[in-house]
């Protein structure tokens, strides 16, 4: 089958949709199909093994305008080279297959509302109004929808729940639960990489590590993580060791100083983006991610596969895999006695260790391999609908 992949950016070290890109592209050409990824702009980071890429450039002088031609961009390309199926994870009109990882736009638009003050949500939902390009996106979505041709694939249950709120019955969806590669979970590897990071941390073994990894600091809920790591540090036995690791690519000087108001400075430790994230996840054990929003976080089902317990929010579709024992779900991010209490629990090693049991479970049903399985059956379905 002769695919294209569309999308934006392509900089593994972004992570999220980015990463996963590159990585659906390297599975579908082992599997023999040929797979060329579309974006306006790639890093010199290898990226997406086996796949051949056509760079279009980023022009245009606001965001609307770099959208508008992009989706240009990729509609020409799709026309001259007669792809069987065109994937896109922007709101592209031609796209025989549209998959946003984001989930649907108006119900991004709420999440971002919903974190602010009650006081400032109208003022900032005016706002949101006066952003051209995520109106131009909304049309191009609800354009989609109505003509009712591409399929749109739901990376978890939340999402395929936003789009039938949002349009009704309308978008012909199709669920497919992410999945994501891990290393070898039960190796010597791991285990080294756990002593390194820990012994670089300065921590004894029944010392506990909580680790979130986010792109997006405010919306992944990384303040909230830190005020509810300091409940919990100051609530634990005196000379507590514990540490909360915050891996990511934001500005970590803000978040540090709040770190530090709240007298665990020193205890919270900042980590800029890596491509040994599994060293840290050796190291953890906890995954916390208090997000206000992710359709279905990659971390979350990373952590749940290695067997670390995750703390979350109900605005996270990963959370399905830890209602059974894998983790703990909370309300969401304001729920600082509930996160505290979340860590509590997971620093008392019985209550670890069965989450962890719990965590592995999951580990042959979130693999890369099913995913594409699953895809490939959608992508089927969408020639057949041309």
């Amino acid at each position: 089958m002769k695919v294209a992949l569309a999308i934006e950016r392509m900089d593994p070290l972004r992570g999220g949709r980015e990463t996963y890109t590159a990585r659906l592209a390297e599975e579908r050409a082992r599997r023999g199909h040929a797979v060329t990824i579309l974006c306006q702009q790639r890093s010199s980071e290898p990226s997406g093994e086996g796949a051949s890429f056509v760079e279009f450039g980023r022009t245009g002088l606001t965001r609307r305008r770099k959208l508008e031609r992009f989706v240009a961009d990729v509609e020409r390309q799709a026309t001259r080279a007669e792809y069987d199926v065109l994937r896109a994870m922007l709101p592209v009109p031609a796209a025989d297959v549209y998959h946003p990882h984001g989930g649907a736009v108006p119900a991004s638009v709420e999440a971002s509302l919903g974190r602010r003050p009650a006081v400032v949500r109208p003022v900032a939902r005016r706002l949101k109004r006066l952003n051209a390009a995520r109106r131009l996106s909304a049309a191009l979505e609800r354009r989609i929808v109505e003509d009712g041709r591409a399929l749109c694939v739901c990376v978890s249950p939340l999402v395929a729940g936003q789009f039938r709120r949002h349009y009704g019955a309308e978008a012909p969806l199709r669920v497919v639960f992410n999945g994501v590669d891990v290393p070898d979970a039960e190796g010597e590897e791991r285990a080294d990489r756990r002593q390194r990071i820990r012994y670089k941390l300065g921590q004894e073994p029944g010392d506990v590590v909580f680790l979130t990894v986010a792109t997006n600091f405010p919306l992944k809920g990384v303040a909230e993580c830190i005020a509810a790591f300091a409940r919990y540090f100051h609530g634990r036995r005196r000379g507590c060791c514990d540490r909360l690791v915050v891996v990511g690519r934001e500005n970590p000087e803000a978040y540090s100083r709040y770190a530090g108001m709240r007298d665990v400075g020193r205890s919270v430790v900042f980590v800029p983006p890596t491509k040994d994230v599994f060293d840290w996840y050796a190291a953890a054990d906890c995954f916390v991610l208090l997000t206000w929003y992710d359709p279905c976080s990659l971390t979350v089902l990373e952590a749940t596969r290695w067997g670390i317990p995750s703390i979350t929010t109900e605005h996270n579709g990963a959370a399905d895999v830890l209602r059974d024992g894998g983790g703990i779900v909370l309300a969401g991010p304001r729920d600082l006695a509930g996160a505290t209490a979340a860590m509590e629990t997971m620093a008392d090693p019985d209550s670890r260790a069965a989450a962890a049991a719990a965590c592995r479970k999951w580990a042959g049903y979130l693999t890369m391999e099913r995913h594409v399985d699953e895809l490939m059956g959608v992508y089927e379905e969408a020639r057949r609908r041309r």
